[in-house]
């Protein structure tokens, strides 16, 4: 009897343990969360594309909400690449971190809101000399570090012949020297050489590779332009554009506006045309980095410096070049 009832047990032990290691299928909300974290996003999502690839989270211990996000500002340009980051730290649709983000007034007004205290980063080009000076009259001191890289570039209208410029021939015409483009092997017509508002980012490039100084012709009120849409417009649908020449930068023209970029074209320099691949080697001649920017005083555990940290990472490299920016990873710094 003992023995059969031994025998029992025994099996009643084996039949348990099996059963505890028998597969269960995960619970619903568990096969749910498997199934999301394998889903391929669609196509035209690029940033939960990336989102799937690439950690979100800037750093291990700490998380990015709505209330302790920085205040970002910056040029224009570099808008694309701030509602990339926005929408991956804080883990929001592009859609969202466009509507959160506005990236308004000149390059030169957004270093003056982050030596006020209005803005905690920029993701910004060149400093102009005037907000250089205006951070020393203020006692401000700002960390920047370059991530990407764009270019100047000059650009006619699509119906114009000419396609290359030299260095002399631009300094000659923004200096009023030169004045008709049939001297340039074009139509006989005047040259509308448009200029950029001084505290822009495009002009503060001008003067940063054409360092005119008086010799650059004041231009009459309507060769003034005070925005980069309003340069391209100029350029590309107004009575007389054909004549027109103006300037911009690579990544606004070619990535932002690009039903302008479809009546206008980019001029090449001493026959190097501007693309990804020329400015990443610096082949193309007026290619200036772009940066992100903080106050230098701010301590580690900043909300602003450790978004500033991140976006010097290699994740956010790589959110740059989804975006179609030239990183810096392209190149050796």
């Amino acid at each position: 009897m003992r023995k059969r009832l031994g025998m029992l047990l025994l099996c009643l032990s084996l039949m348990l343990f099996f059963a505890a290691c028998v597969w269960r299928p995960a619970s619903i909300e568990q096969q749910q969360e498997k199934e999301e974290h394998l889903q391929t996003p669609p196509a035209e999502d690029e940033w939960s594309k990336l989102e799937s690839e690439v950690e979100s989270t800037p750093a291990e211990r700490f998380i990015f909400t709505n209330e302790n996000y920085p205040a970002m500002g910056g040029s224009l340009a570099a808008l694309p690449l701030g509602e990339a980051i926005t929408a991956a730290a804080l883990g929001i649709t592009r859609q969202e971190a466009a509507e959160r983000l506005v990236f308004t007034g000149s390059t030169t007004d957004n270093y003056h809101a982050l030596v006020n205290g209005t803005f905690d980063i920029l993701l910004a080009y060149e400093p102009s000399a005037e907000a250089k000076q205006y951070a020393e009259d203020m006692d401000f001191t700002w960390e920047m570090t370059p991530i990407g890289r764009d270019a100047l570039v000059f650009i006619a209208n699509a119906e114009n012949p000419v396609i290359s410029l030299t260095p002399e021939e631009i300094r000659a015409i923004y200096s009023g020297e030169l004045t008709n483009w049939a001297e340039l092997g074009g139509m006989d017509a005047e040259i509308i050489p448009y200029q950029r508002n001084r505290d822009s980012g495009s002009q503060t490039l001008f003067d940063l590779f054409f360092p005119l100084g008086d010799e650059l012709m004041t231009p009459p009120a309507d060769y003034l332009i005070d925005s980069m849409l309003g340069l391209l417009e100029v350029i590309a649908d107004y009575d007389d554009s054909t004549n027109a020449l103006g300037y911009t930068v690579y990544y606004y023209l070619t990535n932002m506006e690009t039903d302008k970029l479809s009546r206008s074209k980019i001029l090449a320099i001493n026959g190097i045309e501007a693309n990804n691949e020329t400015i990443a080697s610096n082949e193309y001649p007026y290619c200036n980095d772009f940066y992100v920017v903080i106050d230098a005083s701010l301590p580690a555990d900043d909300p602003a410096r450790i978004l500033y940290n991140w976006i010097c990472s290699e994740q956010v490299r790589e959110l740059g070049e989804r975006e179609n920016y030239v990183m810096l990873q392209y190149f050796s710094l």
